[in-house]
């Protein structure tokens, strides 16, 4: 594979003058993949493995797993997959097992890669006729909402960082998602949880009982599932599988308590259940084993928690602390649940320091600080100007220092985005960390930023690689769960205040349909929603909640759908079209390396 990089007369630099070169010559960087990373492909070889009699989990098609309870009435599916054509696969697998009616579906938590492939198992008709129940926890929905239709933009674009889904195929040959197999993203076909709970469902499901329970720990939401009757643990990703958790994501999510994550896991061991299904990962038989695994999670997680914190209160800020806090050897080499295929110790560290205290660190120099071109343009004179900067950069590179590399060319970048030499040191340095990263986040994170940096990633393809993701986290099918509350919050975050402070106008919405009425107020740069329309509002707009659903998806526009008849409007169109401008909906063109 040739790069665009230029590197051998590196070596000549020392003896020209600074400023003679600008190209070197080609360089061959050749994929590859830590051996213990490329070894842990095999534990997701796909199979279908059966558990105590009645449950069974398919490993090995998708991120997540799927499993299936065959009760005495029928089947109970937990999770679903992130893809519905992989989950088409999984139901094939599983109906070679049972004919049994699916009679239920449960959702652990609302990470795509558990519930976008549910469509493969049961149609939304079975669901509103009321023949097929899904059950999750009471705030699923809302954090569906959150992660969709609130961050949905930006989590598009750091997921596919996170997943590598720009990444050429000699870049993935033999790789693993550190959970799973790679993940397969497809657009959700989400439908909505019928039931819901909060800490603790006792219920009987097709004539089998079954005992939910709320395990905050991966995700908020994140429910368990255990069979009294022959002592099986579904684990979601209370115990994540085949590695050290991921406290923290490096695609972005709220703090993961590592306290509760705990008490969770301590949770699980007190059931003492026989056998253990994980969501990602394979299946544990052995109360003996089920418990070692549980402990041992528990103890590695409570470890960088209780040392980070310890040395927080000595003073250390993140950059000291992930220097200091590492996990014993008893810890570090327990394989493969500590090891750090999809969780890192040092990423977890600056997140429970930040959960903690937030991102002041006590210095007041980061109160106020220089804006980073102009920190970067006085950096580099210090220096002895960029020419300099870089011959050191390249240096250290040739000296394997790739990190010192990457930082050192990243000040050049800084003042000239488009310098081409800075942009070729600091892609190679990436594609050298990278390589050589165990875990895969890291991985993926320095392989893409350098095919931003080698210009192999324009904004264009970012742009429509992200409208792709994004239907990830809100597709069609989920936007029919949304209610029009959903739909006008949604608004309040993207005011635009250049062209709404001198605004004050509210606007009605009607959804005849739903019987729902609600207002959006616009007073000088901010948006507040009101339920009901307030008395003496003039501007309304009306229309079907089936209609808004594709006003969410991107698939019409409220102008579109006024000429076309689908919304009726009242008032004045001119304040409505002023109103209407004082939001931004464009969706940008960025990337996250090149700044």
């Amino acid at each position: 594979m040739r790069l665009p990089v230029r590197w051998s007369g590196l070596l000549l630099a020392a003896v020209l003058p600074l400023g003679a070169f600008a190209e070197l010559p080609e360089e061959r960087i050749e994929p590859s993949i830590d051996p213990e990373l490329a070894a842990h492909t095999k534990v997701f070889e796909q199979k279908l493995y059966r558990i105590a009699g009645n449950v069974y989990s398919a490993v090995g098609w998708q991120l997540g797993n799927v499993a299936m309870i065959e009760a005495p009435e029928g089947l109970i599916i937990v999770d679903t997959g992130e893809s519905v054509s992989e989950s088409r696969k999984i139901m094939a697998e599983f109906r070679k097992v049972s004919d049994k009616p699916v009679k239920a579906v449960v959702y652990t938590h609302f990470h795509p890669d558990h519930i976008n492939g549910v469509q493969a198992f049961v149609s939304r008709e079975q669901v509103e006729r009321g023949e097929v129940q899904i059950y999750a926890h009471e705030s699923l929905l809302q954090n569906v909402v959150t992660q969709g239709a609130l961050v949905g933009p930006i989590l598009g674009v750091r997921s596919a960082y996170s997943f590598g889904s720009f990444l050429p195929a000699a870049d993935q040959k033999g790789m693993n998602g550190g959970i799973g197999p790679l993940a397969k993203p497809e657009p959700s076909t989400f439908i909505a949880p019928t039931v819901t709970f909060g800490e603790r469902l006792d219920t009987r499901i097709a004539g089998l009982d079954v005992q939910l329970l709320h395990a905050p720990s991966e995700a908020p939401d994140e429910i368990v599932l255990y069979l009294p009757d022959n002592r099986v643990l579904i684990s979601a990703e209370v115990d994540q599988g085949p590695t050290l958790p991921n406290i923290h994501t490096l695609r972005g999510t709220k703090f993961r308590d590592p306290v509760q994550w705990v008490a969770s896991l301590d949770l699980l061991r007190s059931l003492r259940a026989d056998h253990m299904v994980p969501l990602h990962g394979r299946p544990v038989s052995g109360r003996d084993q089920v418990e070692e695994v549980l402990r041992m999670t528990r103890d590695g997680i409570a470890y960088i928690h209780d040392q980070t914190v310890r040395w927080m209160n000595k003073g250390l800020t993140p950059d000291e602390l992930v220097e200091k806090v590492k996990l014993p050897p008893h810890l570090a080499g327990y394989t493969p649940y500590l090891r750090e295929y999809y969780g890192t110790v040092k990423h977890s560290v600056r997140q429970i320091y930040n959960g903690y205290l937030g991102w002041f660190q006590g210095d007041p120099v980061d109160l106020d600080p220089t804006p980073p071109k102009e920190k970067a343009q006085r950096l580099m004179a210090l220096m002895g100007g960029r020419d300099k900067v870089l011959l050191e950069a390249g240096n250290a590179y040739l000296k394997g220092d790739y990190q010192w590399a990457a930082e050192l060319a990243g000040y050049a970048i800084r003042v000239d985005r488009e310098d081409r030499l800075a942009r070729d040191i600091k892609a190679r340095s990436f594609r050298r960390l990278g390589y050589a990263s165990m875990n895969i986040n890291w991985r993926n994170w320095y392989l893409m930023s350098a095919m931003e940096l080698e210009g192999n990633l324009d904004g264009e393809a970012i742009r429509e690689r992200s409208v792709e993701m994004r239907k990830v986290f809100l597709s069609q099918d989920m936007a029919r769960s949304f209610t029009p509350r959903i739909f006008l919050q949604n608004w309040i975050t993207r005011i635009d205040p250049d062209k709404a402070g001198d605004v004050e106008l509210t606007l009605g919405f009607s959804f005849p349909d739903v019987g729902e009425e609600w207002a959006l107020e616009v007073r000088k740069g901010v948006a507040q929603l009101h339920k009901g329309i307030p008395e003496g509002t003039v501007l309304r707009l009306s229309m079907d909640k089936r209609f808004m659903e594709t006003l969410l998806t991107g698939e019409n526009g409220l102008l579109k759908g006024a000429l076309l008849g689908d919304v009726k409007v009242d008032g004045n169109l001119l304040e409505i079209r002023r109103f209407l401008a004082c939001f931004d909906f464009s969706d940008e063109a960025f990337g996250l390396t090149l700044r």
